[in-house]
């Protein structure tokens, strides 16, 4: 890096963050030991959940992915917490990214997920596990007896809807009105007319999400990311389907769905490994969608995320820049060690085996002789994070071969940065635009 003082060590950048007497810090270390215990709110590295309960009692273990890529995975996880079921957590990787353990393929020779366990039977296939669950667990009702004719028209809807999304977004565009942009914004326009029909912002009224609500909005959040990066159609904050934009909202208000809820980025990432390539159109609109999705205009600093934004940032989930600075610097120091190596594939030599992921190598071999390199410069971005000292910056012009091999170092890791893999999306932010700004200084 340009001449700097010296980065602390990851113990004293640790005793730093520790010590720090903000209540977002405080926040973070208590719930991190709250989480070990199986309590304390949702969150991507839960293991066990309990809601009070004893370990003992606990009937289900939930298998899921690793990286939350999996949008049937994500409707269970929603429910379980919702109708606060105790649950074990085993985390499974897609075929994707990476290979499944033996001991998972004995039980699921298909290796499929989601699987739930209860009490040692084994139930594959996302709403019948939903089913399964809301009859042996029925406190915290999601599905009202009265309401299953109801529901079963809705489930039907969302296949239509599904089925129209996969028409525009994975094959070329056609103009017109019978086009496949045509048909979807129809069908999307029987969805926000369906829930405007209840009171409240739910598909079957209520004070609480059921399990159509589930059903929905896993592919409803792929599709906010996927049309408007391949398609340039913006369906956040429009008048013409503000009923849908009410029911997000109120999905965005629950600790339930924050936990679970990916960023724009990521999902433009896992689509096409689990659906097949994007067709993008060529439009003003598509430019600027890939400009700020792909991170060419979003990953600098000052990182500017608002609720009216592009990729829009709820209120109710938007705890400030610093909150968001102190998350991605617990997670980069927890981690060091192994950030420092994986980071350090950039400069090494693919795997052996490849997957259907671009970005997923997990046989790749670091070139560890740029370890001390990529090791101080994420003590650098680590102590930015934490005291707020970073700004923009200008890339360099003139790099030497050995910058530039922990330039790949640091860009392989800015880019697999994923939400909410490794932290939530305003947190994800921050470390990659502070990962350029570090580039940007080599």
């Amino acid at each position: 890096m340009s001449p700097r003082a010296a980065a602390p060590s990851w113990d004293a950048l640790k005793s730093t963050h520790t010590s720090e007497t903000s209540t977002t810090v405080k926040r973070i270390l208590d719930e991190a030991k709250e989480r070990a215990v199986g309590e304390g709110p949702p969150h991507q590295d839960n293991k066990l959940r309990l809601f009070g309960s004893s370990e003992s009692d606990v009937r289900v273990t939930f298998y899921r992915d690793h990286a939350g890529w999996c949008p049937y995975c994500q409707k269970l996880w929603i429910m379980l917490e919702e109708k606060r079921i105790p649950y074990r957590v085993e985390k499974i990787n897609m075929r994707s990214y990476g290979d499944k353990p033996k001991e998972f393929l004995d039980k699921i020779p298909s290796g499929l997920l989601p699987v739930v366990e209860i009490d040692g039977q084994l139930i594959t296939e996302s709403l019948v596990i939903m089913q399964i669950l809301e009859r042996e667990f029925p406190e915290n009702p999601t599905l009202p007896a009265d309401k299953f004719e109801q529901a079963n028209v809705l489930l039907k809807l969302e296949r239509q809807l599904f089925s129209d999304w996969c028409g525009l977004t994975f094959r070329p565009s056609m103009p017109g009105p019978l086009g496949a942009r045509a048909g979807f914004e129809k069908t999307l326009d029987k969805v926000n007319e369906a829930l405007g029909s209840t009171p409240g912002p739910w598909f079957l009224g209520g004070k609480n999400p059921s399990i159509v609500d589930f059903q929905y909005v896993s592919h409803v959040e792929r599709m906010n990311a996927s049309v408007l990066y391949w398609k340039g159609l913006n369906l956040r904050g429009t008048e013409r389907w503000a009923n849908i934009e009410k029911w997000l909202l109120a999905f965005e208000s629950r600790p339930s769905y924050q936990a679970t809820k990916s960023d724009y980025y990521t999902h433009i990432m896992d689509i096409p490994p689990q659906y097949g390539p994007g067709y993008g159109d060529k439009n003003a609109a598509v430019d600027e969608a890939v400009a700020m999705i792909g991170g060419e205009k979003s990953w600098r600093l000052p990182v500017k995320l608002s609720a009216d934004g592009l990729e829009p940032l709820p209120d109710s989930m938007n705890r400030g820049e610093e909150d968001a600075r102190h998350e991605a610097a617990y997670k980069l120091i927890k981690n060091a060690s192994n950030i420092v190596k994986f980071a350090c594939r950039g400069a090494g030599e693919p795997g052996r085996k490849q997957f259907g992921a671009p970005l997923a190598d997990p046989y790749a071999v670091p070139n560890l002789n740029y370890q001390g390199q990529v090791d101080e410069c994420l003590r650098h971005v680590a102590q930015a994070l934490i005291d707020g000292s970073a700004g923009p910056t200008e890339p360099s012009s003139n790099m030497s071969s050995e910058a530039k091999a922990v330039r790949k170092c640091l860009e392989y890791l800015r880019d697999r940065v994923g939400v909410p893999r490794d932290m939530s999306y305003p947190a994800a932010m921050q470390l990659r635009a502070h990962l350029n700004w570090c580039i940007d200084l080599l």
